[in-house]
């Protein structure tokens, strides 16, 4: 869907002007009808890129198509929908006023508007909101009705820049819900972030991004594959020196109701059960401690 081929972006800024550069030879494919995840700390560059996605800018060198097309053209541009990190609505419209705004922008008929509307705003959860003021939206329904006017147009590739930005636990859990929906009705959705455990629920593939190079890129399984899984054994009513000899711990740690220990892989897990069962230890957990994208990324 998206192929991004050596992209470099520079700015001039500061008092003298100095060019400094932003993106440095930035490589990678987005494949159709997938979420893919742009992850990367604060100033690593995502919102560069994300422009130079969206045609807002054009890259420096390099380029990038969609479908083959460079994305600062119209025809490019018309697929493509769009909720910026921080957009700004005007709050004396309601949801209704705002997507018919943004239909208009797009170049859609006043038939197909007022026809997809209330479609739109059913499919983001956001009809019984249709004739609120955006001034009395909450955080959460803004994002929704961000989303609703990216979607407007029925792109077939959607761009979300920090979709769950600020909102609360029940607010991330509702976007994401949201998000795979849309992946479901056949769209590829791109979009960027800063918290790992937002792009690890749901995304297929992902792209890794730090001071402006990539560091990494592929299926998010790939990321979490590794040889052993380490295991955290908790027990109680026994020392944790009856381990000693038996297994190798690369972590000890004491709690109120006994010992939390980790052993480097499932091959030790039986040789220290049996020691503390031995003991008469009364086991209270046995987990796989799983690999996770933030240990990859970091």
């Amino acid at each position: 869907m998206l192929e991004i081929k050596q992209v470099h972006q520079s700015f001039r800024t500061g008092f003298w002007m100095k060019n400094v550069e932003i993106l440095k030879g930035i490589s990678f494919t987005v494949p159709k009808k997938s979420i893919f995840g742009f992850l990367g700390p604060n100033g690593a560059g995502k919102t560069t890129l994300i422009h130079l996605i969206t045609g807002i800018k054009i890259p420096a060198a390099g380029s990038i198509l969609l479908n083959g097309i460079p994305t600062h053209e119209k025809e490019a541009k018309r697929k493509v929908g769009y909720l910026p990190e921080r957009p700004y609505f005007y709050d004396h419209l309601t949801g209704q006023q705002l997507l018919q705004y943004f239909g208009n922008l797009t170049g859609m008929t006043n038939t197909e508007i007022l026809a997809r509307v209330p479609r739109v705003l059913d499919s983001v959860g956001m009809g019984h909101a249709r004739h609120l003021e955006l001034k009395k939206y909450s955080k959460g329904m803004l994002q929704r009705i961000g989303i609703a006017q990216a979607l407007i147009h029925d792109p077939e590739f959607l761009v979300l820049d920090e979709p769950m930005s600020g909102l609360d636990p029940v607010g991330r859990k509702e976007i994401r819900e949201l998000i795979l929906q849309l992946a479901r009705e056949g769209r590829t959705i791109f979009f960027s972030s800063h918290v790992i455990p937002d792009v690890e629920a749901i995304c297929d593939s992902v792209a890794m991004i730090r001071r402006g190079e990539l560091i990494g890129c592929g299926k998010v399984s790939q990321f979490l594959d590794q040889e052993s899984t380490p295991v955290e054994i908790a027990f109680k009513d026994t020392p944790v020196s009856v381990l000693d000899g038996i297994a190798p711990l690369t972590s000890v740690r004491e709690m109120s109701e006994g010992f939390r220990v980790t052993v480097p892989s499932e091959l030790h897990v039986e040789k220290a059960l049996s020691a503390l069962l031995e003991k008469n230890a009364k086991i209270l957990w046995v987990n796989p401690i799983r690999p996770s994208l933030e240990d990859a990324f970091i």
